[in-house]
């Protein structure tokens, strides 16, 4: 069956409905491929999922689907996204190019994550926000253009035997008074680091292999770098971060160690903590130009907020 170009839903799920979708086409459609809401269940198999403006899944609301096999590629707000309570199996998928992240996990929501492929994400390829949990086991997460997981806002998954490798940025990161437990990952060849925890972050650790990451963060620090320089305003490298009062930056900006120590020299500074931002003095929305990244490439004060972890998608709703 080929389903594409629907206003709504290509497929709306409901209130204990258990259908089988097996090796349809769903696509270009104006918000979601499938939506499971209010306690839907059912199977996804085999099916193509692809080119919608918002997610190509996304489960609420106690649904508990089975979604094994699948293609889900090319959603502008993420692959799946499982929020507001929402459960579900999702098994040996390939999930990849997708504008977001490939899989978003919020507000309570517990899905199980079995040997999927992950990948090629123009955003994260996990991202668990706002009390999400989740038990993602044996899956393969590579070259995302952000973290590998991102873990955040008191939430706290489990990462059992995950391989998270290839990623721009970093593999793991925990911010936000979130946690995490993990057990026996390899976590290795990323840009931004192995395992990235911010300040007060304490996940519980058991025979991880952390290996062979770039640590492009620590190189540029040690090298005199803005880190807007390797970041822009696209990624989030984990470093300590300053606030400066003497230029009157905001809580909404951020300003990484080498810009402190040149670019306000003697200025009235003050240390944050140590997470994920990218520097404001680098990216010229302050009022000084900064010293060490020359013309700012790009006014980004309207874009992001570079304190904060990003999260921007559109939800579905009744």
């Amino acid at each position: 069956m080929n389903v594409y170009a629907n206003t709504l839903a290509g497929v709306w799920i409901t209130t204990g409905s258990t259908p089988v979708l097996r090796r349809n086409r769903i696509h270009s459609g104006k918000q979601v491929g499938v939506y499971f809401y209010d306690n839907g269940h059912g199977k996804l198999e085999d099916n193509d999922i692809f080119n919608h403006l918002y997610s190509g899944v996304q489960i609420r609301t106690g649904s508990n689907p089975v979604i094994r096999g699948n293609k889900i590629w090319g959603g502008q707000n993420g692959g799946v996204l499982v929020y507001n309570g929402g459960l579900g199996l999702l098994e040996q998928n390939e999930i990849f190019d997708n504008a977001m992240a490939g899989v978003w996990i919020k507000t309570d929501s517990n899905p199980t994550l079995k040997r999927n492929k992950i990948f090629d994400g123009r955003d994260g390829g996990i991202c668990i926000f706002n009390g999400g949990k989740g038990v993602l086991e044996e899956n393969d997460i590579f070259r995302n253009a952000q973290a590998g997981v991102l873990i955040s806002t008191q939430s706290h998954p489990v990462l059992r035997r995950n391989r998270i490798f290839d990623g721009l940025a970093a593999g793991v990161e925990i911010t936000n008074n979130a946690t995490a437990t993990l057990e026996h990952n390899q976590i290795f060849n990323n840009r931004f680091g192995g395992l990235c925890l911010a300040s007060g972050v304490s996940p519980l650790e058991r025979g991880n292999k952390i290996f062979s990451n770039q640590d492009a963060v620590e190189k540029a620090v040690g090298g005199g770098q803005c880190l807007y320089k390797i970041s822009s305003y696209t990624s989030f490298p984990m470093h300590d971060f300053y606030r400066c009062q003497t230029c009157n930056t905001t809580d909404r900006n951020a300003i990484c160690v080498n810009c402190i120590k040149t670019c306000h020299s003697g200025h009235d500074v003050e240390f944050i903590r140590h997470d994920r931002f990218f520097c404001d003095c680098g990216a010229g929305t302050l009022s000084n130009q900064c010293q060490l990244q020359g013309e700012p490439t790009q006014d980004t004060d309207t874009l992001y907020d570079s304190a904060a972890p990003m999260e921007s998608h559109t939800l579905m709703v009744n």
